[in-house]
């Protein structure tokens, strides 16, 4: 079980809003390291927020048992990815595949890896002024079989219950039509996700959410524990350089950058 955060800045690369490139660059990173999809990478352009310097690209990849995420910033020159999954494999030879095929200045990002410990309860401190959001990691057993309507409700529900604007409907799927192993969910939220992992063997869920703003932690516990025991949670902070690396006055989105006009026209 692995968890790799990547928060990449210097990123000048014009492919982060490139959504082929991006799709190539998920196929890519899951077979060079080994991973195994259970369906294609799914693309989100984000181009109608309030702040013109969000726009960019939402996209994941599910594995079976976990997932690729990148969130792309293209005017803040930075992106955020994340790698989970139950198959082992080296975040050393991640980075040096994320460098070559969407270049970034690992001087100044930050990189961090959970091994999803258990029976823990980690929070650090998080200061909504100066670090771009909160990423919750949980793991609870359900201790009963978790469904596809389940899943999804639980998604569907989940966002408003922590005050959060969807983009889009919750995604489920199984990693395979017969005997499945896996139950996998994600939804994303405004430049951020939200996702589930559940394994039909032990019944144990893994959740994965990661917000560009602050929220309260609290209710994330308190819904988690409707389906069943919490055994870990554990709260990292992302984006501590991101005020640092993207001084930009935000300004109203009616002024969309020429690189997303061939989107909304």
């Amino acid at each position: 079980m692995k968890h790799t955060m990547i928060d990449c800045y210097g990123s000048k690369n014009h492919n982060l809003e490139n959504l082929v490139y991006i799709n190539d660059a998920l196929n890519k990173l899951a077979y060079r390291l080994g991973l195994e999809p259970i369906a294609n990478p799914y693309l989100i352009p984000y181009y109608y927020g309030r702040v013109k310097q969000d726009i960019g690209v939402s996209a994941f990849l599910l594995l079976k048992g976990g997932h690729i995420t990148i969130h792309t910033f293209p005017l803040r020159e930075c992106y955020f990815m994340d790698v989970f999954s139950t198959k082992d494999f080296d975040p050393s030879y991640l980075i040096d595949i994320l460098e070559s095929l969407l270049p970034f200045n690992r001087k100044i990002s930050t990189i961090s890896t959970s091994s999803r410990r258990k029976f823990v309860n980690i929070e650090l401190p998080f200061d909504p002024n100066n670090n771009f959001g909160p990423h919750c990691l949980a793991e609870l057993t359900i201790g009963k079989a978790f469904t596809l309507d389940e899943c999804y409700d639980f998604l569907d529900k989940f966002v408003y219950q922590i005050d959060m604007d969807p983009i889009t409907r919750p995604y489920v799927i199984k990693d395979k039509v017969e005997n499945p192993n896996y139950l996998s969910g994600i939804i994303i939220i405004a430049q951020s996700h939200i996702s589930i992992h559940y394994d039909y063997k032990t019944q144990h869920a893994y959740f994965d959410i990661f917000s560009c703003s602050a929220f309260d932690y609290s209710k994330i516990e308190e819904f988690l524990q409707k389906l069943g025991k919490i055994i870990s949670i554990e709260l990292v902070v992302r984006g501590t350089k991101h005020k640092s690396n993207t001084n930009i006055e935000p300004e109203p989105i009616h002024e969309i950058s020429s690189l997303w006009q061939k989107y909304i026209k």
